[in-house]
């Protein structure tokens, strides 16, 4: 299980993670999450300034940014993937959500993320899909959370191709494995922020594999995509991951 930090002062909480990203968020009572996804995606920093400009346009501070859904135009080696984090990080830096790790305490970065490289019509550079912020509501909502986006690696320091299960397996049995995998990392983190199968309303799931014949018995049978499945083209962001999944639960959308 994860433990839980809070974000005061974006209202929601998160499970602390690595240092580009967290691997979820729930809005704090009082709060709810609300996802705007742009018509058509966005370069990185041109999305950055146009989130700025919503959040003012409404009354929220930075600190109300939660999430976000980027597109890649291609998979990441270990190192390049480093460095793009260092680089998106320093934006969360200035709006004071991201700190870095210094003596005596930790990063912290409660921004869930999701980052996929669609195989076909895909950006040539970093975009953004949507971003997911906190609301405040006066009324009672069902609590409003995401998960963020799990590939089929074990966490730790180690180079990729060392954590990644099933490694270079594509077959039936090797997807299997991989989708076994991220589906218990998903459960793993709906449990650690208090929720369940059954509360979320949104799933999606991204490879270039053909997992068709693998959801009834991955998915369907164990309660895992009651509200269905949306299945994206695409790849996860580092060379040699083969399958990501993430979820929302009781985030209302709008488009911008």
């Amino acid at each position: 299980m994860y433990s839980i930090a809070i974000f005061k002062d974006g209202g929601f909480r998160y499970l602390p993670s690595v240092f580009q990203y967290s691997a979820g968020v729930a809005a704090e009572p009082g709060f709810q999450l609300m996802q705007a996804r742009f018509r058509s995606p966005l370069p990185i920093k041109e999305a950055f300034i146009l989130i700025e400009q919503h959040l003012k346009k409404i009354g929220r501070p930075l600190t109300a940014f939660a999430h976000c859904e980027l597109r890649s135009p291609r998979q990441f080696d270990d190192q390049g993937f480093i460095d793009f984090n260092r680089t998106y990080v320093k934006t969360l830096e200035q709006w004071g959500i991201y700190r870095a790790a210094s003596i005596g305490s930790e990063f912290i970065n409660p921004v869930a993320r999701t980052n996929v490289c669609p195989e076909y019509f895909g950006p040539s550079e970093v975009e953004m899909y949507a971003f997911t912020f906190s609301i405040p509501v006066s009324s009672e909502v069902p609590r409003s959370f995401v998960i963020s986006g799990g590939g089929d690696a074990r966490s730790g320091s180690e180079p990729y191709r060392e954590r990644i299960v099933a490694y270079g397996d594509t077959s039936k049995e090797g997807l299997k494995i991989k989708m076994e995998f991220v589906a218990d990392e998903m459960n793993k983190r709906l449990e650690s922020l208090g929720f369940h199968w059954g509360d979320v309303t949104s799933v999606q799931a991204y490879t270039v594999h053909n997992m068709g014949g693998l959801v009834e018995e991955v998915f369907a049978k164990r309660g895992r995509m009651r509200c269905g499945i949306d299945w994206y083209f695409a790849r996860p962001p580092v060379s040699g991951l083969d399958f990501e999944m993430d979820l929302r639960g009781s985030v209302d959308q709008i488009f911008i």
